[in-house]
């Protein structure tokens, strides 16, 4: 009896190993294409991984070696896609043709609504862009739902001295870059987006940035809120922006952001060091903050900086254009 026991209970874990498994393979292969399926998607590999790892140790006490065997190499698989698609390991070194290219680095945090925690939300964000640029200055920071960090004592925290900071709706924009048009395109209370276009300086050309703020709703499908932002930024007849920054609540990798930004990459795709996911900030599984380039730009560097407070972490990029 006990061993039939034993057996039950080894079959429906590796059964409950194998669901799981093949849930995020499918999640991996469909991405958020389909609504009812997405849910898959958010399935971070690494989550999955930890899944097929314990249940793999815990039929260490079975007798059924197969299963542990199946598991082991299952669990292989997840690896291979966690170091390959998570996780940045070195940086890229710069082709001859960006040698002699000015950098310019670039910042975007989501700070969702800091309230009284501005001031100190403000030093962090001094502390992370120093750590991320190594004392070099900041051009250019974009901030999402920013609320009082613009007022106050607080920005001069952290936006160098020859910076013009200016509010363009629920956005923030930080410059050292001259900019010489700021747009507000649209806000319906989920989602809202704006175009910031600097001017050329120091050696870089001028450019545009289409800033974009999703609703985080999970039962909301991504392909169709990505497809109407699509459609109403396409109806607007807006020039094309040669990057875009932002929360789109929107897995890395999905087909949703390739539908959306076709020929665009992602700057952690090209620079990315370490680990990539962005929320929780505590705990980063997911990976929903964005920052996507024309194909003329090039990410040197980009890594997602944890703060030490809010929900999302920052994204830090040093990034060239591309004569």
């Amino acid at each position: 009896m006990r061993r039939a026991s034993s057996k039950f209970v080894s079959t429906g874990l590796f059964a409950f190993a194998l669901l799981c498994w093949s849930g995020w393979l499918v999640g991996r292969i469909v991405t958020d294409r389909f609504a009812s399926l997405q849910f898959l998607h958010w399935i971070p590999t690494l989550l999955a991984l930890l899944v097929t790892l314990t249940c793999a140790i815990l039929l260490l006490w079975s007798k059924r070696r197969s299963m542990r065997q199946t598991l082991w190499a299952l669990a292989l698989v997840q690896v291979v896609v966690l170091a390959s698609q998570d996780i940045a390991w070195r940086r890229p070194t710069a082709p001859d043709a960006l040698r002699n290219q000015p950098l310019l680095r670039i910042a975007h945090f989501n700070a969702n609504w800091p309230g009284k925690q501005s001031p100190r939300l403000a030093d962090a964000i001094a502390r992370g862009m120093a750590i991320a640029f190594r004392g070099e200055p900041l051009d250019v920071l974009f901030l999402s739902e920013c609320g009082a960090l613009l007022a106050g004592a607080s920005i001069g925290t952290y936006a160098p001295a020859d910076s013009v900071a200016m509010s363009i709706g629920r956005f923030g924009v930080i410059s050292a870059v001259p900019i010489v048009e700021a747009l507000p395109i649209f806000d319906d209370g989920k989602s809202t987006a704006a175009l910031v276009m600097f001017a050329a300086w120091r050696g870089n050309p001028s450019f545009s940035a289409l800033l974009v703020d999703l609703p985080s709703d999970p039962s909301l499908s991504r392909s169709e809120v990505l497809t109407r932002l699509r459609a109403r930024l396409d109806a607007m007849q807006l020039p094309s922006p040669q990057l875009i920054v932002g929360d789109f609540n929107a897995a890395r990798g999905g087909h949703s952001l390739r539908a959306f930004a076709p020929g665009m990459h992602h700057a952690f795709d090209e620079g990315g060091v370490g680990f990539g996911a962005t929320y929780p900030r505590a705990w980063p599984l997911f990976h929903i903050d964005h920052m996507l380039l024309a194909p003329r730009v090039h990410a040197r560097q980009y890594g997602c900086i944890d703060l030490g407070l809010g929900q999302h972490r920052m994204q830090a990029a040093i990034i060239q254009f591309q004569e």
